[in-house]
């Protein structure tokens, strides 16, 4: 098991359900926070008979949209105001934003459901669609779909192959940070072609 997460999980753990609800509204708001290994002790722990795994899955869908949502309603009333101001202390990365914000240009909300699996993405989508004044419906739908999947995604991790969990999360995280470098690849590669072709 990821022996650094012992201190962490049981601290969580003892809070119950709510410390779920707690740990994904923080993970929701993009701040650095391992929030898809916390579902997978989680669904670890479902396994052990600690925790109900249904519980465990709508708690933690709560948990994220919750965090979300205040990420995309700050965001939407403070705009470029507030993206300034925090990108000057490090809080969101700016070339993050920028490259968020034209895949959602080129994919739409689509985005708010795939790029739950995109670490980079993942962290400023729900920022930039209050920046760019999506629907808030929309965005919730959208924003909905992508939390039920990534949480029984992570959850499941945990309750089918929690004595591995270790070595799965390592090669699961890696996976998604190739994914995500080589969408950003694609996606620079793309522009610099748009803009050699526009000379």
């Amino acid at each position: 098991m990821l022996s650094w997460f012992n201190s962490l999980t049981q601290i969580v753990f003892s809070f119950g359900y709510p410390g779920v609800v707690a740990a994904l509204i923080i993970e929701g708001l993009g701040l650095p926070f391992p929030g898809d290994v916390i579902m997978a002790f989680y669904g670890f722990a479902a396994a052990n008979g600690q925790f109900h795994i249904l519980g465990i899955l709508v708690f933690s869908v709560l948990g994220y949209v919750m965090g979300t949502v205040l990420s995309y309603s700050v965001s939407r009333r403070f705009g470029s105001v507030w993206f300034e101001r925090v990108s000057k202390i490090a809080l969101v990365n700016r070339w993050q934003v920028e490259r968020t914000a034209n895949m959602i240009d080129r994919h739409g909300p689509w985005l708010l459901v795939v790029g739950r699996f995109l670490p980079g993405v993942r962290a400023v989508s729900s920022y930039v669609a209050g920046m760019m004044k999506m629907d808030f419906q929309v965005f919730l739908l959208y924003t909905g779909v992508g939390a039920v999947l990534w949480c029984a995604a992570w959850v499941m991790v945990g309750y089918w192959f929690g004595e591995s969990l270790s070595v799965i999360t390592r090669h699961i995280q890696a996976s998604l940070t190739i994914g995500t470098l080589s969408i950003a690849g694609i996606i620079a590669l793309g522009w610099l072609t748009r803009k050699r072709w526009a000379r």
